[in-house]
């Protein structure tokens, strides 16, 4: 199954390694630090929305999850006339296309799969500055630099633990992608009864 799946399963490792989950920046403290309670939300304005919007908007790991994570430029009509030439089953078109259509849902998984964790990252992080004055929010605006030395800590470890979920998150999200995408393609090969007439297919039973 390896010469078939390798594209797939090459793509997703990549995806893996360089994608994957946003870091907190150098400046996150990796110090158990205490959080203290930031209090009830405040009534919001206009001035305060915006302010909210700038730090979100800015912020590094929203920035990363924002990112395609696949280059844009992929080939599959490539990567499947390739596939086909060595095609000694001489799989039918319909075949071929249901194999393209398999591989852009998968790259689409790819691309999207940070999407629940960035939304879960930025409820968490709008609620934690829901929470704060303005005078706060004008900081952080500005950078943390502006903030003192134990609000900087406190904030970065705020940071670290969004983070964190963020990652847990999005390993998720990439797990079901690629076991959706196995799934599709085992189906797929199935439906052909692929396997009958060669080894290297989608659906083999494990060994």
């Amino acid at each position: 199954m390896f010469a078939r799946n390798a594209f797939a399963l090459t793509l997703m490792s990549a995806c893996l390694l360089v994608s994957g989950c946003a870091v907190p920046p150098a400046s996150v403290t990796t110090e158990p630090v205490s959080l203290e309670p930031l209090g009830q939300p405040l009534p919001q304005n206009a001035a305060r929305s915006a302010l909210i919007e700038r730090i979100i908007t800015n912020d590094a790991v929203v920035v990363s999850a924002g990112k395609p994570v696949l280059a844009a430029d992929i080939n599959n009509d490539a990567r499947i006339a390739a596939l086909r030439k060595a095609d000694s089953a001489r799989l039918p078109e319909a075949y071929w296309a249901l194999y393209k259509q398999n591989l852009e849902a998968m790259q689409y998984d790819l691309n999207h799969q940070h999407d629940a964790a960035r939304d879960q990252y930025v409820a968490a992080y709008r609620d934690e500055l829901n929470r704060v004055d303005d005078g706060v929010l004008q900081k952080l605006a500005s950078g943390s630099q502006a903030l003192d030395d134990k609000s900087r800590r406190q904030w970065g470890a705020r940071m670290a633990q969004r983070t964190s979920q963020y990652m847990i998150k999005s390993d998720e999200s990439f797990r079901a992608a690629t076991k959706a995408h196995l799934d599709r393609m085992a189906l797929m090969d199935r439906q052909y009864d692929v396997c009958s007439r060669k080894a290297d297919c989608w659906d083999a039973p494990a060994k």
